[in-house]
């Protein structure tokens, strides 16, 4: 086995300890969240610079679009990327050589909106109320990972006050939906540690 393969493995072994490990956070009550102020503009940009060489390999087009004058959030942006790389993850895995990927967001009332849309072969209805629950996957030939994406991303996201949710075609592609609350003019700059269940 090559140096490379090696560095990979490991770092797949490395990935599936941290997701049990958040998900036995949260099922105690204690995945821990530490908001501050952050910008969502660069939350976004970020989360598609780390994935664009793995879209680049598979052929994929991955891109941006963003609303102009996207308001701060009131985030840990380090779990908020973790979502994101997730959400990226599985559309890259689901997304035939060709397709596009667009991870996007928009200001809504008091929430600012992200998606993650692709171009894939969609999720079957009877499949979609599932989608988040602990180690459950598609019947499909195309299995990855332990079933522990989804149901992780659920749980940052309503550690942070925010809703999660899916629209999809077969055959015509995915786009996840979700909600992370504004930043207002009234809180801190500095983190507000806190602590979630789910």
């Amino acid at each position: 086995m090559s140096a490379e393969a090696i560095k990979s493995a490991a770092a797949r072994m490395n990935r599936m300890i941290q997701d049990f490990l958040d998900v036995a956070r949260m099922e105690a009550g204690r995945l821990h969240v530490e908001r501050c102020r952050t910008q969502a503009v660069q939350i976004a940009s970020n989360a598609v610079e780390s994935q664009r060489p793995l879209a680049s390999a598979a052929s994929l087009n991955l891109r941006l679009d963003l609303a102009q004058d996207l308001p701060d959030v009131w985030a840990d942006r380090d779990r908020l990327l973790q979502v994101f790389e997730n959400l990226i993850g599985n559309a890259l895995k689901f997304t035939e050589s060709g397709g596009r990927i667009t991870v996007g967001a928009a200001a809504h009332k008091a929430e600012v909106l992200f998606w993650v849309a692709d171009t894939g072969s969609g999720i079957a209805v009877d499949d979609q109320p599932h989608l988040f629950d602990q180690f459950w996957q598609a019947h499909t030939d195309r299995r990855h990972g332990v079933g522990l994406g989804l149901p992780i991303v659920k749980g940052i996201v309503q550690a942070h006050g925010g809703r999660v949710w899916v629209e999809s075609t077969l055959g015509r592609g995915s786009t996840f939906f979700f909600t992370i609350p504004t930043a207002t003019r009234g809180e801190a700059e500095r983190p507000e540690p806190a602590v979630h269940g789910v």
